[in-house]
């Protein structure tokens, strides 16, 4: 009887942890659709901003603060429980995209925080 018990428990949580990787992460997930939607909105208005930017339209760095806030934040928390290297991988990526984005006129062209937010999703 305790040996069937035991089977089914563990029937269980290995459906749980089936269901929680179908539907928790990844790109179409929740998470990655909601995280891919602000990475593209950032990209995208710091692209339309750059465009104008002949007629001295600036965000003066604001859009550089609201991307380290929101994407910085999302991905501290997502890799609270993770191994040190992949923590090491993600602080990488996101150092590299910070820079590209505070480098004035690369920051404007370059969709770095949509690349970021897809690496993080696929790893």
């Amino acid at each position: 009887m305790a040996q069937k018990n035991l089977d089914v428990s563990k029937n269980i949580e290995q459906e749980e942890s089936a269901n929680n990787e179908n539907t928790g992460g990844g790109l179409t997930g929740p998470e990655g659709v909601l995280m891919l939607c602000v990475a593209v909105l950032l990209d995208l208005v710091g692209f339309l901003l750059f465009c104008v930017s002949w007629l001295g339209v600036d965000d003066y760095g604001i859009l550089d603060i609201l991307g380290m806030i929101i994407i910085g934040g999302w991905m501290f928390t997502r890799g609270s429980g993770l191994n040190k290297d992949i923590i090491k991988r993600g602080l990488k990526r996101f150092g590299f995209a910070t820079l590209t984005e505070l480098v004035p006129f690369l920051g404007g062209i370059a969709p770095s925080w949509t690349i970021l937010v897809y690496k993080e999703l696929k790893n």
